[in-house]
This record gives C-alpha cells, sequence and structure tokens, in this order.
C-alpha cells in the first residue's frame, strides 16, 4: 500500500489564555510529532525550536513537548516559529502573541525522511502524464468546533492529484494546487497553505475554525495547459462551543395545563443552548433536567439548532398549597467544560390549574324599559383557585332579545397570570327601542378544550318594566 505522511504547518491566530507571565514576555507552549509508518502519532524528542528574529529558542523534551518565553515592547506581535531535527522535514508557523499570557501552539507534525513513510521499495511511483483530476483522499474529520472553544478546531484534508489514467502525477508534472472556501459561515474560518505544490502527487490543507458555526466546502483546483481541474467540494460542519450561562434558557411549550384535573397531560419543556459566540452549542451534547412536581424526563441532547427537549407529564405529586405556589419548577442544566465540572443550570415554570369555578358576574339581573338604555356587565372566569384557565377555552355569551357587544365571543390565550382579558372580561346590553319581549335572558358559556379545565354557565335574567 503506497503510504504518506501528512506535514501539519498550521498558520492560527491564538487566543491568550488566563495563565499570567511577566508583563513584557510571552509564553508559548505546544508539542511535536511525527506519524510512523503505521500513522500511529509519535512525539519527537530534540526538536530545536526558535523564535525567528527575537533570538530565543528551545528543544522539545521526551514527550515533544515546548516552552518559549519571548519578549517583546509591543502588546500584541506575531512570532515565526521554527522546528528543525536532523532527519526529519524542517516547518514554520505563524502565531499571534500576546504578552502577560500563555499561548497554546497547535500540534505540528514534522515528516520523517529517509524512511519507507511515503513509498516502500516496491511501491515506486510510475511515471505519470499531465494532471487532469484532483480526488479528495480523506479528511481527518467531518467536523470540527469554533475558536476558542476549547476543543477541536482544524481539520486536514488530503487530496490526490492523478493523470488521465488514475496515475498520481511525478515530479515532471507536479502542478501547484490552490485551495479556496467555496461556502461558509463567514466567521473568520481560513484554510492554511492555501497553496501546496504536488509531492508525489500528494497534496493537503488545513481548515480553521472562525466564530462562527456553519458548514463550510473546501475546494482545490490547479492550472494545467491553460485548463482548470478541480476536486469535488468537501464539507465539513463547524460546531459552536462550550455552553454559556449567558444563552442558555428553558421554556414549557404550555405554560399553563390543567395538571390538577387530568393526570398524563404532556406538555414539551425545550432548552435552548449557545456557546459564548451566540451559536448553538455542538449536536448532541447533553441537557439534564429536573422538576419539583409531577414528573419529567431526565436528559435529552441538542439538535443542530442547539435545541434539547423533554416531556413533562402532569402527575403525582403536586404543589400542595395552590394559593401560595401553583406552580412545577422545572430546572435544565448542564456543564460549561470538558470535565463536566462547572453546572450551569436555568429554571421555567409551568402553572398547574384546577377545575373551572363557577362564573362570577355584576350585576345579577336587571330591569328594562322601552327605551334604549345600555347596561354593562362584569363578569370573572377562572378556576376555583382564582387562576386562568387554559389556553382555547371558548367564552360565549348569548341573549334571548336585544344587542350585545363587548367581551362576548373570547378564547383565552396560555398565560400565567390573572387579569383584564385573560380572568376578567366586560359586555353591554342594549334593548334597542321599545323592545316587547317582557323578559330576556343573558347566558354566558365557559367551555375548555379536552384536558382543559372544564365546562361552566351561569344565566342573568332580565324584566321589562314600565318607564
Amino acid at each position: 500500500m503506497q503510504k504518506f505522511v501528512v506535514l501539519l504547518s498550521v498558520l492560527i491566530i491564538a487566543a491568550a489564555c488566563t495563565t499570567s507571565t511577566q508583563d513584557n514576555m510571552a509564553t508559548l507552549q505546544g508539542n511535536v510529532f511525527y506519524l510512523d509508518k503505521n500513522n500511529v502519532v509519535q512525539p519527537i524528542e530534540g526538536v530545536l525550536v526558535v523564535a525567528k528574529d527575537y533570538f530565543v529558542q528551545t528543544k522539545t523534551d521526551a514527550g515533544g513537548a515546548f516552552t518559549l518565553a519571548v519578549e517583546s515592547a509591543k502588546d500584541t506581535f506575531d512570532v515565526e516559529l521554527q522546528f528543525s531535527k536532523v532527519g526529519f522535514s524542517m516547518e514554520t508557523m505563524s502565531i499571534k502573541a500576546k504578552t502577560g499570557a500563555t499561548i497554546t501552539v497547535p500540534d505540528v507534525v514534522l515528516q520523517q525522511l529517509g524512511s519507507d513513510t511515503l513509498l516502500t521499495p516496491t511501491d515506486t511511483l510510475r511515471n505519470s502524464g499531465p494532471a487532469r483530476h484532483i480526488t479528495v483522499l480523506n479528511q481527518t474529520t467531518d467536523h470540527i468546533y469554533i475558536k476558542s472553544s476549547g476543543l477541536n478546531e482544524s481539520a486536514v484534508l488530503n487530496f490526490t492529484v492523478t493523470d488521465a489514467n488514475g496515475i498520481r502525477v511525478d515530479a515532471e508534472h507536479r502542478v501547484l494546487v490552490k485551495f479556496y472556501i467555496l461556502n461558509g459561515p463567514g466567521g473568520g474560518e481560513y484554510v492554511f497553505p492555501d497553496t501546496m505544490t504536488t509531492r508525489e502527487g500528494y497534496v493537503y490543507t488545513v481548515l480553521n475554525s472562525g466564530t462562527m458555526a456553519g458548514a463550510v466546502q473546501i475546494v482545490a483546483e490547479a492550472q494545467v495547459d491553460g485548463e482548470t481541474i478541480h476536486s469535488k467540494p468537501i464539507r465539513v460542519a463547524i460546531h459552536g462551543g462550550l455552553p454559556d450561562e449567558h444563552h442558555f434558557s428553558v421554556v414549557p411549550s404550555i405554560a399553563n395545563i390543567a395538571g390538577r384535573v387530568h393526570f398524563g397531560i404532556i406538555d414539551q419543556i425545550t432548552a435552548y443552548v449557545g456557546d459564548k459566540f451566540s451559536n448553538p452549542v455542538a449536536p448532541g451534547t447533553v441537557v439534564y433536567f429536573k422538576s419539583d412536581y409531577c414528573i419529567i424526563e431526565g436528559s435529552a441532547v441538542t439538535n443542530e439548532m442547539g435545541e434539547a427537549t423533554v416531556r413533562l407529564i402532569s402527575a403525582a405529586p403536586l404543589p400542595p398549597e395552590p394559593l401560595v405556589n401553583p406552580f412545577a419548577t422545572i430546572t435544565a442544566y448542564t456543564y460549561s467544560d470538558t470535565l463536566g465540572q462547572k453546572s450551569i443550570a436555568v429554571s421555567t415554570k409551568v402553572l398547574l390549574t384546577d377545575a373551572a369555578a363557577p362564573i362570577e358576574v355584576e350585576p345579577t339581573s336587571f330591569t328594562y324599559t322601552d327605551l334604549n338604555q345600555p347596561i354593562q356587565f362584569n363578569y370573572k372566569v377562572h378556576d376555583v383557585w382564582g387562576l386562568p384557565l387554559v389556553a382555547q377555552t371558548s367564552i360565549r355569551v348569548q341573549a334571548t332579545a336585544g344587542t350585545l357587544y363587548g367581551d362576548v365571543d373570547v378564547e383565552l390565550r396560555d398565560s400565567q397570570t390573572a387579569g383584564p382579558g385573560i380572568t376578567e372580561f366586560s359586555f353591554t346590553w342594549a334593548p334597542g327601542d321599545s323592545l316587547a319581549d317582557p323578559q330576556v335572558y343573558i347566558n354566558i358559556i365557559v367551555d375548555s378544550p379536552p384536558q382543559g379545565n372544564g365546562y361552566t354557565s351561569t344565566s342573568i335574567v332580565g324584566n321589562k318594566t314600565s318607564q
């Protein structure tokens, strides 16, 4: 099998960590590796790490790690690091550093020279014709995370360039391949290197995330004899970072359920989880739920939009003192670090209402004459604890004669608070000119939907009198 090694040299604008150093010093920390013949990452000891133009250097330890202190009079500055060791390729990397901070340098992978990692003795590269095809070989991952998320922020994309017969192009037919982002969220994501000359027919680039989540498409192309050849687009998803307490909320689908009337009512509870950049967190982030009353599913994972939904079921236990507290309080919580040590939580409430109470109306009776003198009525509709009835409850006011105005055909909206338009209403009845009926009945009918607060009604009787 043909073997090759991916050279990783990433240009990155690195975020400063919270570790303090001397005011005029920036501390750079990182690791250097190579890929053995089985493509297993191995540390390299003794790699010389030089900060060019700053006259400081160090070497990697047995674990491939290095620490380099760079002094600068500027608050932020660029450092070009050079990595070299006999028997390995030399690589460079550009880092943006900040004095007084510790910068984490992305992992560096060097190519081992003089080994069989590129070609075995029996797997020599055949002579090729001009380049005609660019093929996606593989990618290290199909998703990365936004910058400064603390998670993987880069993906290596490997390509092969072949001639018309599918043979990888040789040194005589090597071409310069350009890499570019075809589509992306526009959060500063980039590829590096953005060009590379084929080496044994292979090229690669590294996609680095920005500060916005979304899908990215990357294309490789080259100019050959005046024609453009290109690869099919590679798609990499950029997921959001870790949950942020300022972008974490939870709400019920229904704010008011008749939980004291019916057991088994299902209400969906959804948590919305974002990262510090206002992007949805990575799909699959676990959110946990608990409730002081009723029963609730214990956890759910977020989807592409950072939503995690569970079901609350009306059941025992119920709030023991509805006049004091008629709510079930649901708490959603998750973790804002990869170790699961920092928990963040938010809460919401669902109102658990009871059966509809008798309708309160004033006046309870009335008189009218041949004169067209309107009469106003005020009435209240609520459950037995004075709480609003559930959404889609209908209120109809009907009269056997005369004309009605006002709150005579109402459908309640979802609400947790009492007040005008929710529990308090009014209407006016007018007899018109010379109403002949000796008696008028006005009926108020309240009817809730299935699994609602139930049915109730009342009648008001009016009698005609002489002027």
